[in-house]
Parts: structure tokens; sequence; C-alpha cells
């Protein structure tokens, strides 16, 4: 919004921008006559600059494999241009310059060469809503049916799945495997919304969205069951571990990473030094019984059994 510096009350603000819906908002930089906007939609990267003298707004793209993105400061509000890092989990960081008064994006150095290729899916899930999928190959692969597929997962806390840039990501890809990235709900890729319509009472969203992803990526002959690793960390294995207590047949592996696993027992002990503050994400069974009936449907502790 803006105002005028003499009349700044709140009768005065104008509105000259908005975050349209299932739009993340990444980086914010200003300078003198610009407010320069980095943004995710629909999973792709792109800008929008402001021009604040005058009022205008103007859109660019970035490249379709970018993931990640790292500012670089600059020393003067005066600056005309942007300078600002771009990776993918197999694409070691590429240093970009945007000027401001041009709408223009240019590359700095001459990229190291990565043999891969990129894809975006979206997958339907069982409410109908569309889930992203970002896929990683080598770009001269054949008979990717026959490839593992190693799939990582996170969905919580409203915390994209991490995609920046890993070495061992290129050792992956040069013998043959496919990465998958799947965006579900819980997770913060598609904004604020996408966040809320994966906690609390409605964390079986993320479930049905993992599953999903993995059907599709079956189909489409991304591999099968018996070549998929589900991979995933911390919180995100409460979607992983619930995913393989319910279709065990869709996975031939897991990896977690210091998994949280335990949701029911966890959220009814007070003393534990985060679960006050968790309750935001998972909800309160200490004084709500419908949450706790909710947590131990899904909870990975409470639903193992023999198969």
């Amino acid at each position: 919004m803006k105002t005028p510096i003499d009349s700044c009350s709140l009768e005065n603000w104008l509105s000259i921008y908005t975050v349209k819906e299932k739009a993340k908002l990444i980086e914010l930089e200003m300078f003198k006559d610009h407010c320069v906007m980095f943004l995710k939609y629909c999973n792709r990267l792109y800008i929008d600059n402001i021009s604040l003298v005058p009022n205008s707004i103007h859109s660019v793209k970035l490249p379709a494999w970018a993931c990640s993105l790292e500012l670089e400061p600059h020393p003067e509000n005066t600056s005309s241009t942007c300078y600002f890092w771009l990776s993918s989990p197999v694409q070691p960081p590429r240093r970009f310059a945007y000027s401001l008064a041009e709408n223009k994006l240019t590359e700095q150095e001459v990229p190291i060469a990565v043999d891969f290729h990129a894809v975006h899916l979206e997958a339907k899930s069982k409410d109908k809503v569309w889930v992203p999928i970002t896929i990683f190959h080598k770009a001269n692969s054949v008979e990717l049916h026959r490839k593992p597929l190693l799939i990582h997962v996170y969905g919580a806390y409203g915390t994209d799945v991490n995609m920046s840039f890993k070495p061992e990501n290129l050792m992956l890809i040069e013998d043959g495997w496919i990465l998958a990235y799947c965006h579900v709900r819980g997770g913060g890729e598609l904004g604020l919304g996408w966040h809320k319509d994966g906690c609390t009472t409605k964390k079986h969203n993320g479930i049905y969205d993992l599953k999903a992803c993995l059907n599709l990526l079956h189909k489409l002959g991304f591999s099968q069951p018996m070549y998929t690793v589900l991979a995933s960390l911390s919180a995100g294995g409460v979607l992983a571990g619930a995913l393989y207590n319910n279709h065990p047949h869709l996975i031939r592996a897991m990896v977690l990473q210091s998994p949280f696993l335990d949701v029911l027992n966890t959220m009814l002990d007070p003393h534990l030094p985060l679960t006050i503050e968790e309750q935001e994400e998972w909800g309160n069974p200490l004084v709500d019984e419908i949450c706790k009936e909710y947590i131990k449907s899904y909870c990975p502790y409470q639903n193992i059994k023999p198969q």
C-alpha cells in the first residue's frame, strides 16, 4: 500500500498491489523507485516489479528449472539492477541480473552444464484438488518405468519441501534415478491457504495428495512401486508413515531422517518443550476429544499393523 508522507493516517492508505491467490511471496527488495517481489505461483518462480514512479507492475518468469532463490544484498537503494542466484536440486546456483528499468533478465556467468530434464505435473487428489509435482531425470533416459524413483515430501508448518541444490542428487541423476518432489497440502508452496488445508483436522488431505502423486507418477511411466523410495524428514515423517501404513504396496522402501511419528502421545504431553506451540499445526487432543480421535486415525505410530 502507499500513502502521502504528510498524511499517513489509515484512511489515506491506497492499495497498489495484491499477491494473487495460491501465490507465495518468497523475497522482497526495495529500491528508490521500485519494489521487486520474488514469488512462487503454481510452483513456478517469477518476479513482479512494482514501479513506484509512475505506478505500474511488470512481471517476468524465471527459468522453468529454477526451484530455489537467494538474493544478493545491494549496497545502495539507487541501484538499477537486482542480483540473485537460482538453483534446483540438481542445478548448482547460477547468478542472474534483473534490470529494474528495462524489466530484463540476464545470466551473469556461463552455467555449469548439467544433463537433466525437468518436468512439472499436477496430480488430482481425492477431493479434486490439483497437487503440483516437480520431477528431474537424466535428459537422455529411456524406459523410465524401469528406473529407480526417489520421492521427497514434507507437507507441514507451511514450509516448502526442500529443493535446494545437493551434489549427491547429481550422482543419483547420473546413475539413472528419477527425483520427484511432491508439493502436498500442509506445506506452503501455494500460499497460506495451502498450509491451512493440510493441518489440524485437515491432515488427511496431505496423505491423499501424496497417494495421488504416487499413483500419477507410476501411471505415467515414472518408475513403478517395486523401484520406488519415499524420503522425508522431521514432521514430513507423519505423511510418509501414514501413507506407508495405508498403502504399503505403492513403495518399496522409506528413508526417514529424525522423523516425527508418534503425534498422539507427543501432543498429549504438555511438559514437552514444543507441545503447546505445536497445537497450531496438529490441534489440541488434551481438551478436544474429536481432535484426539482424528490424530489417532492417521498417526503413524498408532496405526502400525502386521502387513
